[in-house]
């Protein structure tokens, strides 16, 4: 009979641990949620900012197209001469 007491204090620590482990599983499982939902918003955010500051871009090159010719063409020059 000396063995029942262990093994009954065994079994409740063993189902303790496992409800706490559920209870952190659970936990965490929101935390990867709350996590993809902010990230799923901030690339969409900065998806929206790429895509305003390409057409503002594209609407400079559409009134000045000498200007972007010359400034790329520049931009190109310098950069070929920093990669020698």
């Amino acid at each position: 009979m000396s063995n029942a007491k262990p093994a009954e204090d065994a079994a409740a620590e063993i189902a303790r641990l496992r409800a706490e482990i559920e209870t952190l599983r659970a936990g965490a499982e929101e935390k990867v949620r709350q996590t993809a939902r902010t990230a799923e918003t901030m690339a969409r955010e900065m998806g929206e900012a790429v895509c305003q500051q390409s057409e503002l871009v594209a609407g400079k090159v559409r009134e000045r197209p000498l200007t972007a010719l010359l400034v790329a063409g520049l931009a190109g020059f310098v950069i070929g001469r920093f990669a020698r």
